[in-house]
């Protein structure tokens, strides 16, 4: 009966074992899982932000603007659309990447599709003249803050070095961007 019991303690330690085990190398995956979830989102974030930004020179096509403003918007049109075509090679590259994928909530996707659409109200119908240079400079202030910072923030996530670095240089360049909305709302 002892060595029952002792067989029976045996069996029951080492079905424990294997569960632990188990349960290490599924928790260990839900890491991996989440990890790429979340590169996944902010790689999604930075691709809609270039995808919105790229649009910017379309103003040009309703809106007369001085040429320190009309250049400057062909800068932000044209490093998105370069930034875009980099992530795209990045995604094409490693299929586990995804640009199309925000795990945001509703209620938050409503809000930047408010702030976009103030946005657009303001800059194509909003204003004009001086009025809309301004205006220009100042919302392109606050959207290439956010883009600078999805890129920040994306490089020190991104495990890639390559990857990584290559966002280093585009945060870069939207911070140059930032930089030259207030210089042009003097």
């Amino acid at each position: 009966m002892a060595l029952h019991l002792l067989s029976r303690r045996r069996s029951i330690i080492l079905a424990g074992v294997i569960l632990l085990m188990a349960g290490h190398g599924s928790s260990r995956a839900a890491a991996v899982d989440a990890g790429q979830s979340t590169l996944n989102d902010g790689y999604s974030l930075f691709y809609d932000f270039c995808k919105q930004e790229s649009q910017l020179s379309l103003l040009l096509w309703v809106k007369t603007m001085p040429p320190s403003i009309s250049d400057y918007a062909k800068r932000i049109a044209t490093t998105a659309k370069d930034d875009m075509a980099l992530l795209k090679a990045m995604g094409v590259k490693d299929t586990s990447l995804r640009l199309d994928k925000v795990s945001l909530p509703g209620f938050e996707i409503n809000v930047r599709q408010s702030m976009a659409d103030d946005r657009k109200q303001q800059l194509v119908w909003g204003s004009s003249g001086a009025d809309f240079a301004k205006a220009l400079t100042m919302t392109q202030s606050e959207t290439t803050n956010y883009g600078l910072h999805v890129a920040k923030v994306l490089s020190e996530t991104e495990p890639d070095h390559d990857r990584a670095r290559a966002i280093r240089h585009m945060y870069d360049q939207w911070l140059a961007l930032h930089v030259e909305a207030y210089r042009l709302s003097r």
